[in-house]
């Protein structure tokens, strides 16, 4: 096996975006489902730097190093992988939630977009993408417990008429979410394993059990950050 340097998906929850803040791209939307893909910038850059990971290990196939970013059996599987579902992600600020801010109004966008990698239908990582001066660039692969967590909530609610996604994160709380809004509705938010951890929460089922209101996450998010500081 050849001596590479792993992409990983690191910490990124922990701390705010390496890169400039830009405008929504890749169509515009903040979630878009893998049959509703556009053929958007990072989209398409998405699938190159995808396909030249996959390029990376040939030669290597019956072999998986260990802590490989994504959840294959051996490196041969990647010439099949595919990108499904992307998302921008969107931050909430720490000073936006202590004085009493609405979550949905005050997300900002990061103009970091992320994909789900999928191996014969199923989710086994996210690669990020970053705008730079260059254009877009892959800038990590991993996720692959995070996609899974995703995959639930999309599965749970992605039929369902007029209903949109936003990926939300709170990096001073080490929390993320999806937002859920069905319509004209207020927006409602699924804890991803992270804020589940953060907040103290069992895991919920993909039902739709574990959906909270957003006064009840802003209170809860309120508590977390508290505490945090006190340690």
């Amino acid at each position: 096996m050849k001596n590479m340097r792993y992409i990983v998906l690191a910490a990124a929850l922990a701390v705010g975006p390496a890169f400039a803040q830009v405008p929504a791209a890749a169509g515009g939307a903040d979630f878009v489902l893998a049959a509703a893909q556009p053929s958007s910038p990072a989209r398409v850059a998405a699938m190159r730097g995808l396909h030249q990971f996959a390029a990376r290990f040939a030669g290597d196939a019956g072999q998986l190093p260990k802590g490989f970013p994504l959840d294959v059996r051996d490196v041969g599987q990647l010439r099949h992988a595919r990108l499904g579902w992307g998302f921008q992600v969107y931050d909430v600020s720490r000073a936006a939630l202590m004085s009493g801010a609405d979550m949905e109004a005050d997300a900002q966008p990061t103009g970091i977009w992320r994909y789900e990698v999928v191996l014969h239908g199923r989710p086994v990582g996210l690669l990020t993408m970053a705008r730079t001066d260059a254009g877009w660039s892959m800038v990590s692969l991993g996720g692959a417990r995070l996609v899974g967590d995703i995959q639930d909530v999309v599965g749970a609610y992605g039929n369902q008429a007029a209903t949109r996604f936003r990926y939300v994160r709170v990096p001073q709380a080490t929390a993320d979410f999806i937002q859920v809004k069905h319509g004209a509705a207020a927006a409602q938010y699924a804890p991803l394993q992270a804020a589940r951890g953060a907040l103290r929460m069992q895991a919920q089922a993909a039902s739709g059990s574990g959906l909270l209101e957003g006064s009840e996450l802003r209170s809860r998010l309120r508590q977390v950050l508290a505490r945090n500081a006190s340690n």
